[in-house]
């Protein structure tokens, strides 16, 4: 599937999260595991155990701070409700959903073709005066950058090494050159298009209806 399919699909997926029911997210949260799972994506089982505690915090908060029915084997100034659990649920799932979504688009699909999808979706914003060769190299340059920072020491590296990277990118050499390699549409492609085209229209008739 071409790399700007994929993009589209991971945005509707995100757009769809809002707009369906409690078993449709359920539905679409098992599709989403069963599709991680058999691509042994050691990455998603990773970032799920790393975001544990907030997916803790997120059903805490919405446990007891939900307004609704309080649940009568807790204390009545120390109790969840109904609601608040149900609500914490969906968030949850919601999350897990995403992290499934970009697991399988960054497993799925080559850097180099990540960059021309991306390439492709900004490409209407240059008429916003938005320089999209120039904010896709430096993209490209900016994953390399942090791909050799991470290889170099990789029981050391931690996210606040991030803040290096807009201080030394002037450092980067001058002399590499970024080229995104096009890629045709296929019969899929051209399928998923039109359904994806489909889905934006009913989404917006939903929102003014």
């Amino acid at each position: 599937m071409h790399p700007f399919i994929k993009i589209l699909c991971f945005i509707a997926l995100f757009l769809l999260m809002g707009m369906v029911s409690t078993l449709m997210l359920f539905a679409l949260m098992m599709l989403c595991l069963v599709l991680v799972s058999s691509l042994k994506e050691s990455a998603f089982l990773h970032a799920v155990k790393r975001m544990r505690w907030l997916f803790l915090s997120i059903f805490m908060i919405y446990a007891f701070g939900t307004p609704g029915e309080l649940i009568p084997a807790f204390p009545v100034y120390f109790a969840p409700t109904y609601e608040g659990l149900w609500s914490g649920f969906v968030q949850i799932e919601k999350l897990l959903i995403a992290l499934a979504a970009l697991s399988l688009l960054l497993t799925g699909t080559p850097r180099g073709q990540m960059m021309l999808g991306l390439y492709m979706l900004l490409t209407p914003l240059k008429f916003a005066g938005l320089n999209i060769e120039r904010f896709s190299a430096r993209l490209m340059l900016t994953l390399d950058y942090v791909e050799q920072l991470a290889a170099e020491d990789k029981n050391n590296f931690s996210f606040s090494q991030l803040d290096e990277i807009d201080a030394s990118i002037g450092s980067l050499p001058q002399v590499g050159m970024v080229s995104f390699q096009k890629l045709p549409f296929g019969f899929v492609d051209k399928v998923m298009m039109f359904l994806l085209t489909a889905i934006f229209v009913f989404m917006i008739y939903r929102g003014f209806a």
